[in-house]
């Protein structure tokens, strides 16, 4: 294990720590109104995979926010929703503080993490979200995720939500 890895490991057990603190982090039964979408929006066809099914949504009434990570150094245009590029991440991996903090003031109801390449920024960005519940591909790191949504599919978008969709059927979301 390398020294980067260390540090961002060490980095991501205070999060997980902070976060189990907090008492506005416990599950309960109630409609959920508030969501947040973490994923890698690299691809376009990634991104309007993730504006259709927060469109849907949104049309049952739902509240969506999007946080997209793309990978790039250069200028950013409008994708339609919040992005975030390779100059926000620091040399360990992990979201620079600006970044961070856009998640502090916010409580979610759900948090989809479609952290379809298992960035660890990322990934330290869903542990940071304050939400009553987590739901997750699967990843290497340590994580307080309610939910790891296992599926055939890791790089296809679409298959995903549709997993995610019917997993949420079940749960009757």
């Amino acid at each position: 294990m390398g020294l980067k890895n260390k540090l961002y490991c060490k980095a991501l057990d205070k999060l997980i720590k902070d976060n189990q603190k907090s008492k506005e982090n416990r599950t309960e039964i109630n409609p959920s109104q508030n969501i947040l979408i973490l994923f890698e929006g690299t691809e376009n066809s990634n991104r309007k995979a993730v504006l259709d099914f927060s469109n849907q949504l949104k049309s049952l009434g739902k509240t969506v926010k999007l946080l997209s990570y793309i990978d790039s150094k250069g200028e950013m245009t409008d994708f339609g929703m919040a992005v975030y590029n390779n100059s926000s991440v620091n040399i360990y991996g992990f979201p620079k503080k600006h970044i961070l903090n856009l998640l502090d003031s916010q409580q979610f109801d759900i948090i989809f993490n479609l952290n379809t390449k298992d960035k660890t920024h990322l990934h330290a960005l869903a542990v940071k979200a304050k939400a009553k519940f987590k739901v997750s591909l699967p990843t290497k790191y340590k994580h307080n995720f309610t939910m790891l949504l296992s599926t055939k599919e890791k790089n296809d978008m679409q298959l995903i939500l549709k997993e995610l969709i019917k997993c949420l059927d079940k749960l009757t979301f």
